[in-house]
C-alpha cells in the first residue's frame, strides 16, 4: 500500500515536473516570437504606407508633414534623435532639445526623401514583389532585425534591414540599413563632428541650413 502511494506521488511529481518545464519553455518562445511576427507586420505596414502617399503625390510632389505622420505611424524619430545625439542629449537644455527634435523630424524626412527618389525611380508601381521580408531575428533583449530586400526599378537588389525597438505597445522602428549602412550610425558620426566644432548651437545652426536646402 506504502509503495503504490509513493509510486502515485512519483508520477504526480514529474506530471507537476514536466508543466513546470513547459511553463518555462513555451511562454518564452511564444514571447520571442511573437515581438518578431509584430515587427515584421509594422515594417511591411510602413512600407506599404509609404509607397501608397508616394503614389498619390509622387516622390518629388510629396507633403513633408503626410510623409512624416507615416513615420511617425511605425518609427520613433523623437527616440531615433536622442540616439544620434549620444551622449551629447544629456549636455542639452530643454530648450536645445526640443528645437533639435523639431529640426531632426524634418531632416530625417529630407534624407528618407533622397534615398526614395535613389530607390525608386519614376515608376511608384507597388508590388509584392517589389519589397520582400526575409527574415527577423532578435539582437537582444529590447531590439529586433527585420531583414528585407527591395528592387528597384533598375539595378541590383539592395538588403534594407530594420532594427526595431520593443516598448509598452508595438515595436518602433529606431534604425535603417540599407547594404549594411546605418542611418543612425552614419548621422552619430556626422553630427559628432558639427557638435565636436561648435557644440549644440552649431549643430542647431548647421541643421536650419540643411532643412531649407531642396530635398
Amino acid at each position: 500500500m506504502y509503495a503504490m502511494k509513493l509510486a502515485s506521488l512519483r508520477r504526480r511529481q514529474l506530471i507537476l515536473a514536466g508543466l513546470a518545464l513547459s511553463g518555462c519553455l513555451m511562454p518564452g518562445g511564444m514571447a520571442r516570437a511573437a515581438p518578431a511576427a509584430t515587427a515584421e507586420e509594422v515594417v511591411r505596414r510602413l512600407v506599404d504606407q509609404v509607397w501608397r502617399t508616394l503614389a498619390e503625390s509622387g516622390v518629388e510632389n510629396v507633403d513633408s508633414e503626410s510623409l512624416l505622420a507615416v513615420l511617425d505611424e511605425g518609427a520613433d524619430l523623437t527616440l531615433l534623435g536622442r540616439l544620434v545625439l549620444g551622449r551629447y542629449w544629456r549636455q542639452a537644455n530643454a530648450r536645445q532639445r526640443s528645437e533639435y527634435l523639431r529640426l531632426f523630424r524634418h531632416y530625417i524626412f529630407q534624407t528618407f526623401v533622397q534615398r526614395l527618389r535613389q530607390y525608386t525611380g519614376p515608376d511608384l508601381d507597388y508590388g509584392a514583389e517589389r519589397f520582400q521580408i526575409i527574415a527577423s531575428r532578435r539582437v537582444d533583449e529590447r531590439d529586433i532585425l527585420v531583414q528585407s530586400r527591395v528592387d528597384p526599378p533598375s539595378g541590383q537588389p539592395l538588403r534594407v534591414d530594420w532594427r526595431l525597438r520593443e516598448g509598452a505597445g508595438e515595436p518602433v522602428i529606431i534604425d535603417l540599413i540599407v547594404e549594411g549602412i546605418s542611418l543612425l550610425v552614419t548621422q552619430r558620426s556626422e553630427f559628432a563632428a558639427v557638435l565636436e566644432r561648435g557644440g549644440i548651437d552649431g549643430l542647431l545652426s548647421e541643421l536650419r541650413v540643411r532643412i531649407t536646402q531642396p530635398a
